[in-house]
């Protein structure tokens, strides 16, 4: 599978998981307003917790896109479009 389709399906499917779980949707807004650097830090402690709750390994996998800047930047414009 080409890897800008696999990206693009694993964002879908965190988008999907905002839309449905209002603490994963306020968890990442939060954490997409943040500089790089409080980024990854405040991301890093939150994957930490979720692997320790054995949260599905695929929201797991899905949120280290975050650490992106260019993906979380994109992410982050679009969510905040289609709240207007």
């Amino acid at each position: 599978m080409n890897d800008d389709v696999h990206d693009f399906e694993s964002i879908l499917k965190l988008l999907r998981a905002m839309c449905y779980d209002p603490l994963i949707n306020r968890k990442v807004i939060n954490i997409l307003k943040l500089e790089s650097y409080p980024r990854h830090i405040v991301l890093s402690n939150w994957l930490e917790q979720l692997r320790q709750k054995n949260a599905p390994e695929q929201l797991t996998k899905t949120l280290l896109y975050l650490f992106d800047d260019v993906i979380a930047q994109k992410i982050f414009t679009l969510i905040n479009r289609t709240e207007k």
